[in-house]
């Protein structure tokens, strides 16, 4: 009879250590779930307001060429560049222009499309 009682003791005992392990286990992939949406809406933000910056760049040095909508009147239509970011800011001749500017300049030229 003691056996019976110390075979249930160790199955109960793997149960509960089973489930300590699985709420562990979903805890930690939810804590990961949420830390990770958090990060992706940072980096949004952050890539809007990179994106927004470029924008207020491009109205201030390349309107007067490209027109308000990128299009090129006087010079190229900047919509679907197929060049590296490297080689754009390459080509950008406005050496007014800080490294940050020309990063943000960049990411709102990406963001053209036809």
């Amino acid at each position: 009879m003691k056996d019976l009682s110390q075979q249930k003791a160790l199955l109960l005992a793997f149960v509960v250590s089973t489930l300590s392990l699985c709420a562990i286990f979903g805890s930690t992939v939810l804590v990961r779930a949420i830390t990770s949406q958090s990060r992706t809406v940072e980096l949004r933000d952050v890539k809007d307001q990179t994106v927004i910056e470029g924008r207020r760049i491009f109205v201030k040095h390349c309107v007067e060429c490209h027109g308000f909508d990128a299009r090129g009147e006087q010079g190229t239509d900047l919509h679907d560049l197929r060049a590296g970011d490297r080689l754009i800011r390459q080509i950008i001749t406005d050496k007014a222009l800080k490294e940050a500017d020309l990063r943000a300049l960049v990411g709102y030229l990406r963001t053209l499309r036809n």
